[in-house]
This record gives structure tokens, sequence and C-alpha cells, in this order.
């Protein structure tokens, strides 16, 4: 019986992993770590089973946030979090996982949080804690979790304000700053895709620049192991005409997919079946103002699966 509520769980705990760590390798390794402790445990003795193994999952991530980020402080490049790809894609358990919370602009935003205030915005805003029982995960007590999830709101909106130059109204998760029908993230569907690629196939820096935003933004992760630009790119221009060089220098002689997970719509560039680029955005009122683009092998490994 224990074994199958944790199988029952065990998709929510690995989507609350790799929100916290931004990797499914970490993430992976911590929810064995909690089935350890979990086979360990008399399951009959505790009154919330589920509320256990969150906290436990949690407090594994906030020890692992911790040496993740010394990592990162080495990293060569712009760090991004691995492309989320739903390994429980069938599962009904997945169907009750908030998506959008997994997309890598919500995750960008993430990292700008210190570790509690982390699990404190998850914890609420995707698994609709309560301050107590937030508390009771961070070991403090309901009034310091209360300080810790309003510091976290100001963290997140204060990005929107900066990054979008707009004062965000609403201060629950990523709607806030990428307004969407019915307050949800905007991202680029299968036809704007097409239209995308189609400008980047054109090589013309006008045609894609008319797709984005003026204030739009690029990083780029190549982990040192791939050339990408080092520098964040920021303005309509820029980005355009990196798009229009890239095109004509690596882009070119590439096999080029559509990948639509249920937290971001990817496209990818591959060579000999093996996927060396990927990129995905975010986008607001109906221009692409964030793009997040991936070549380091090992976050893309999650793609070579794909039949091509």
């Amino acid at each position: 019986m224990s074994t199958a509520i944790f199988e029952q769980l065990r998709p929510r705990l690995f989507a609350l992993a790799f929100r916290m760590l931004g990797s499914h390798a970490d993430a992976e390794d911590a929810v064995q770590d909690v089935w350890l402790r979990w086979q360990n445990t008399d399951a009959a003795s505790l009154k919330d089973p589920v509320g256990w193994l969150v906290r436990v999952c949690s407090n594994l991530c906030l020890d692992v946030l911790k040496s993740a980020r010394r990592r990162r402080e080495n990293y060569v490049g712009n760090w991004l979090p691995e492309p989320w790809v739903n390994p429980f894609a069938n599962d009904t358990e997945a169907a009750l996982m908030d998506q959008d919370s997994l997309s890598q602009a919500y995750l960008m935003m993430l990292e700008k949080l210190s570790p509690p205030e982390r699990i404190a915005l998850v914890l609420h805003d995707v698994f609709d804690w309560d301050h107590t029982a937030i508390a009771e995960a961070l070991g403090n007590q309901p009034n310091n979790a209360r300080q810790i999830l309003f510091r976290a709101r100001r963290k997140m909106q204060d990005q929107g304000v900066s990054e979008q130059s707009k004062t965000a109204t609403d201060m629950r998760g990523v709607a806030a700053v990428f307004p969407g029908e019915a307050g949800r993230a905007q991202r680029l569907k299968r036809d704007d895709l097409a239209d995308f690629i189609a400008a980047l196939q054109s090589g013309r820096a006008d045609r894609i620049a008319a797709l984005l935003s003026p204030d739009v933004m690029l990083q780029s992760d190549g982990g040192g192991k791939a050339s990408v630009n080092l520098n964040i790119l920021f303005g309509m221009d820029h980005v355009a005409r990196f798009f229009a060089g890239v095109w004509r220098k690596n882009f070119a002689t590439s096999d080029i997919l559509i990948r639509e997970s249920e937290a971001d719509s990817w496209v990818l560039f591959a060579r000999d079946g093996v996927v060396h680029s990927a990129i995905t955005f975010a986008v607001n009122n109906g221009s692409i103002d964030r793009v997040f683009v991936h070549r380091n092998p090992d976050k893309l490994a999650v793609f070579q699966s794909i039949d091509s």
C-alpha cells in the first residue's frame, strides 16, 4: 500500500524537484532519496502521507540548491534550466501538475529567489499550500513563512517590471509577467513557430524583427561545450541580426523539427538525427519578448529520442 501511495505521487514529486533544481537528473536523484526515506517510514502512522512526501522532497531540494548555486557560479556562460520533457506523459497523476510553471520563463524567474523563497512560492502557488504547511516544510513559524512568500512575490514582480518595462498587477506566478488568455502564460503555437521558421529561413533581419518585441531579450546556454553568444542580447535589432547571422552559419543545413511539450514549444535543429540546438520563446502582447537558446549537448539529451 505504501509503495502504491509513493508511485502515485512520483510524477508530482518529480515536477516539484524539477522546478527547484532545473535538472532532470537532479530531480530524479531527489525523488529517489525521498523513496529511500519513505521505505524506512511507517506510512500507516502518518496523518498526511502526501504532505510528508512533499515536505521531505522540498527539504532535500533545499540542500541540493545550496550546492547547485555554487556550481552555477563556475558555469561557462549563461545557465538555463533544462527543457522540461514530462517523463510521465501518460500518467493520470501527471495531469494534475501545473505545466505552465515548468516553462523556461517561469523557471528563470525562480532562479532569482533564495532557496526558501523558491520553495515557499512553488508550494503556495503550484501546490496551494497555506502558510502553516509551508512553515512546517521550511522549519519555521507561519509568520516567517508569510514574510518569505511576500519577498518571493515581490522579487517576481520586480523582475517583471525591470524586464518587461511594465507593472505587473497580478502577483500570482509567471502570469504576472507574461499575461495571456485567462491570465495564463503565452507561448508560440505550431502555426506561430512556422512563421518564425519562415522568417529565419529567409535570412532577413527585418522579417525576423517583425515578430519580436522592441524589448526582446535572448539568453543562450552552451555550457562551454558548444558555441553560443556568451552575453545576453537585448533589443529587437540585436536579436534579429543575431538570428539572421546564425541561420547562415549554423542552421541553414540543419533539419528543423517542432516539439510542443506541456510547458514550452520548441524549434529543434538537427544533423544526422542528433539535435544540436533548441529554441523556445515567451510572448507578450503578441510579440516574442524572451528567447531561450540551448546548445549544451547534455541538456539537449531530452530531445534525442524524437523521431525525426
